[in-house]
């Protein structure tokens, strides 16, 4: 049965796209390709672990589907998140997809795999992950459903039933990869809760070290803060579990590293004295990074 689905970028739009990418395959080789290659960086970092192994970080897909299953505010809310330049982070997705199945390595995607909680995108997004073994957090924009979006704890309620099934760390979760715990919560507005940090420390006693996996950085020294206040945890003095909660990472020996996303420019830097924390590039401008851990 041929879905209805369509993005919310609009048919006219989604066609242009696919002339020019018929019309470029036979002069592959004349003319210059209209889409750059996915762009993975590649980074090493020590982790502890008896066997080294890699991931491919990838953030901020921003998928833009909609249909007719979506009520008028939601569709009109689709429309206006139309952007030009986003409107390729499903075709990197699956580039990114297929570029970790080559090479055998899992996919950890660190939020707003979509642009906004429509119906078509959940769906297309959960089949994403479950099928391809994908681990993701949740993003800010996992949890917007119209032009109301409010980023406060309340405001999830609504879509939280419907990520908690295939959406890692809703609120928090651990996912045991190469030897190590991969630590995966919702930091999605800016904040935690007392409930991650309890998690948190449920992770910490099993021993292993531990990649902390986010959507919003924890830190980011002066890069984004043009992006607004909770482009880094760091800053939430005015919240006291949160700031408590960046205090208590940066302290534990265990944490190595921490992959975050959200502000769509890679950035790494030291953490702590014992952890480097990798902030992604946007993957609707094809970008991200094939991490080696190290013993």
């Amino acid at each position: 049965m041929k879905s209805d689905s369509q993005s919310a970028f609009g048919r006219r739009e989604f066609l242009r796209l696919a002339s020019l990418a018929a019309c470029a395959a036979p002069l592959r080789g004349l003319a210059y390709d209209p889409i750059p290659a996915l762009n993975v960086r590649k980074v090493s970092i020590p982790l502890g672990v008896d066997e080294p192994f890699s991931i491919l970080h990838v953030s901020d897909s921003h998928i833009a589907r909609i249909d007719s299953r979506d009520g008028e505010t939601t569709y009109a809310f689709a429309k206006s998140r139309s952007r030009k330049g986003r409107e390729l982070g499903e075709y990197y997705l699956g580039e990114a997809i297929h570029h970790a199945r080559a090479r055998g390595i899992k996919v950890v995607h660190t939020g707003d795999f979509m642009d906004f909680a429509s119906v078509a995108n959940i769906e297309y997004a959960a089949r994403r992950i479950r099928t391809d073994d994908i681990v993701a957090c949740v993003g800010n924009h996992e949890y917007w459903l119209d032009a109301d979006k409010k980023e406060i704890e309340s405001y999830k309620e609504a879509t939280i039933p419907k990520l908690k099934d295939e959406w890692k760390g809703v609120p928090a979760s651990t996912v045991r990869i190469g030897g190590a715990n991969f630590f995966v919560f919702d930091d999605s507005f800016g904040t935690v809760t007392e409930t991650i940090a309890a998690a948190f420390e449920a992770a910490v006693k099993e021993g292993l070290p531990i990649v902390m996996v986010c959507h919003v950085p924890l830190w980011t020294e002066d890069v984004g803060l043009d992006k607004g206040a909770s482009c880094g945890l760091q800053g939430r003095k005015d919240d006291a579990v949160s700031y408590e909660f960046v205090e208590r990472v940066r302290r534990e020996p265990l944490v190595r590293a921490v992959l975050a996303g959200h502000i769509h420019e890679f950035r790494q830097f030291a953490f702590s004295d014992h952890a480097q924390q990798l902030v992604a590039g946007a993957l609707f401008d094809g970008d991200c990074t094939e991490i080696e851990f190290t013993k």
